[in-house]
């Protein structure tokens, strides 16, 4: 999860990340399920009942461009809301699309559920072709081995 503004350098290097393994990902996302399934799994939430949140996801998902195109013609956003309660974290999954958003007030701990999100339902071939994310993949997906 990007945190602060990009600078020239770090798109360059996202750019040569991307130049290097753009050409040895193949497409794995995985389904809103199975992102719902490993998110309770890993992190024992509950489940929040919030029409207005819910609706906002929705909306995320609706109105933006790179978010709608991952959702099947004729079908609409299936979100489910949980609260990891002693993190104070909320996190809303499309059973979908696989779209998931995480807020909270600690920025650490939401970019760390975020990202591990993130390499967990991986990459489809629309997001292999944007050098941002196949950056942030690979180095997201290098943090958790020993290099």
């Amino acid at each position: 999860m990007l945190t602060s503004k990009a600078t020239s350098e770090m798109i360059n290097e996202w750019k040569n990340i991307y130049q290097i393994y753009k050409n040895k990902l193949t497409p794995n996302r995985k389904s809103g399920k199975a992102v719902k399934s490993y998110f309770c799994t890993k992190y024992q939430p509950e489940i929040l009942e919030d029409a207005v949140l819910r609706e906002v996801i929705k909306e995320n998902i609706l109105l933006n461009e790179a978010n709608f195109e991952k959702l099947p013609q004729g079908k609409v956003p299936e979100i489910v809301i949980y609260i990891i309660k002693d993190k104070n974290i909320l996190v809303g999954i499309d059973l979908v699309t696989g779209f998931y958003q995480v807020e909270g007030e600690e920025v650490e701990v939401v970019a760390e559920i975020y990202d591990d999100l993130f390499v967990f339902r991986g990459l489809d071939e629309k997001d292999l072709e944007n050098y941002f994310l196949v950056a942030q993949y690979v180095q997201l997906q290098n943090m958790n081995k020993e290099y």
